[in-house]
């Protein structure tokens, strides 16, 4: 008996365009266009402690007890010439990097201000707990009513009901993607990430984009997950 292989994924639920590869390129055909979304950074509203107790809190929870602080903002408090010095930093953090292509002197900068200030560094791998509302909600008003979910490369997706999910506290499962019942969008983070990918309609991306606030930018034709590096490979 041969060697069993999986079929090739589904391009309307997951992301597996390799780390080098442009993004566009390995959703043409499926979406228009793709906008990286960045994780926010968090900062408690009023009770200092909540920071020591996110990682037991659900995401309606989050989203009364923080407030967001944006990538650009972290830059001008840090001093960094670009977001994207965010981005090598946040990766060389989680270990995701090979040493020569870490930026340990960026990533020491970043801890050290985000434990002066008790600031939360943006979660990897997943969409926010703090956007995770604010989009649903926003897809929802946007007529949307069942969409799918599932795991990294969607070997396992279920059908979930927006108004229900917002309402609960706990899915009962770990999202990572959502995609529309009739693959028109996608929402997808990719794997050692702290940013999302928003795939669809321009027009779609545009009103989501604007409803949600959300801070990034859409991919060019050569824009990869690597987008924050230059010569300097990831892995």
């Amino acid at each position: 008996m041969g060697a069993i292989t999986l079929p090739e994924g589904h391009r309307y639920a997951m992301f597996g365009g390799g780390d080098d590869n442009p993004i566009k390129t390995y959703y043409e055909g499926v979406f228009e266009a793709v906008f990286i979304v960045f994780h926010p950074f968090l900062i408690p509203i009023d009770d200092a402690t909540a920071t020591d107790c996110y990682l037991e809190m659900d995401k309606n929870e989050v989203e009364l007890q923080f407030r967001a602080i944006t990538w650009e903002e972290m830059r001008q408090k840090l001093g960094f010439h670009d977001v994207s010095r965010i981005d090598h930093a946040l990766r060389t953090m989680i270990g995701a990097l090979k040493p020569h292509a870490e930026d340990q002197d960026g990533a020491s900068r970043l801890i050290e201000y985000c434990e002066r200030e008790n600031i939360l560094p943006p979660s990897e791998g997943e969409l926010s707990d703090f956007l995770e509302n604010r989009v649903l909600r926003v897809l929802l008003e946007m007529g949307e009513g069942w969409i799918w979910s599932g795991d990294e490369f969607c070997m396992e997706r279920h059908l979930i009901h927006l108004r229900e999910t917002l309402v609960a506290d706990t899915w009962g499962m770990q999202h990572r993607t959502f995609f529309s019942y009739n693959h028109e969008w996608l929402i997808v983070p990719p794997w050692d990430s702290h940013f999302t990918m928003f795939c669809g309609r321009r027009a779609w991306i545009e009103q989501v984009v604007e409803r949600c606030e959300l801070e990034g930018f859409y991919c060019d034709d050569e824009t990869t997950i690597n987008w924050s590096f230059s010569e300097r490979k990831l892995r």
